[in-house]
C-alpha cells in the first residue's frame, strides 16, 4: 500500500452485537440492514459480516425496554466489519446505543485479513494417525520415570 493510499483509506472496525430475542427471525434482517445503513451513510465499505444467529448468554442480562426491565438468556450475535473514517464510529455509537432492539455490542478496531480459524478437518487417514498411540508397557513407563527421577 502506498502512502496516498494509506491517507485516503479508513480505518478498519468490526462491530459485534446483540440483537434481544424478541425480535423476530423475519425482522432480524431489518435490524441488522439499520446497522448497514449507518455504515452506509456514513460512506463505510463492509468487508465481511456474519448474519446474527441465536445463542445462549453466558450470564442474564438485564435491558430496559420501555418502562419495563426484561431478563434476558439468549440473544441474536452477528457482527461485521467494516472500513471508514473514524467519525463512522461515533455515529454508529451513537445509533446502537439508543436501540431497544440492540441488547449490547463492542466496536473494535482490527485488521482487514480474515482472522477467524474453523476448527482443522482432517482427512481420514492423518485423523487414523493421530487416534494410533503406541502403548507403552509397565515396564518401558517404569524405566522412563526412573531415568527422570533424579
Amino acid at each position: 500500500m502506498t502512502t496516498e493510499t494509506a491517507k485516503t483509506a479508513g480505518t478498519v472496525y468490526e462491530v459485534g452485537f446483540h440483537v434481544v430475542p424478541t425480535v423476530s427471525p423475519e425482522n432480524l434482517p431489518k435490524e441488522v440492514d439499520a446497522i448497514k445503513a449507518i455504515l452506509g451513510a456514513q460512506k463505510a465499505t463492509i468487508i465481511s459480516e456474519e448474519f446474527p444467529k441465536l445463542r445462549n448468554l453466558a450470564y442474564t442480562m438485564i435491558k430496559a425496554i420501555g418502562p419495563a426491565r426484561h431478563r434476558i438468556d439468549s440473544a441474536y450475535f452477528g457482527w461485521i466489519k467494516f472500513e471508514g473514517p473514524k467519525e463512522t464510529v461515533a455515529e454508529l455509537d451513537k445509533a446502537l446505543k439508543g436501540s431497544d432492539k440492540i441488547l449490547r455490542y463492542l466496536i473494535v478496531k482490527t485488521v482487514r485479513e480474515n482472522t477467524i480459524y474453523g476448527p482443522k478437518i482432517l482427512s481420514d487417514e492423518k485423523r487414523e494417525m493421530t487416534e494410533k498411540k503406541p502403548q507403552a508397557s509397565q515396564e518401558e513407563i517404569d524405566k522412563s520415570i526412573d531415568k527422570l527421577v533424579v
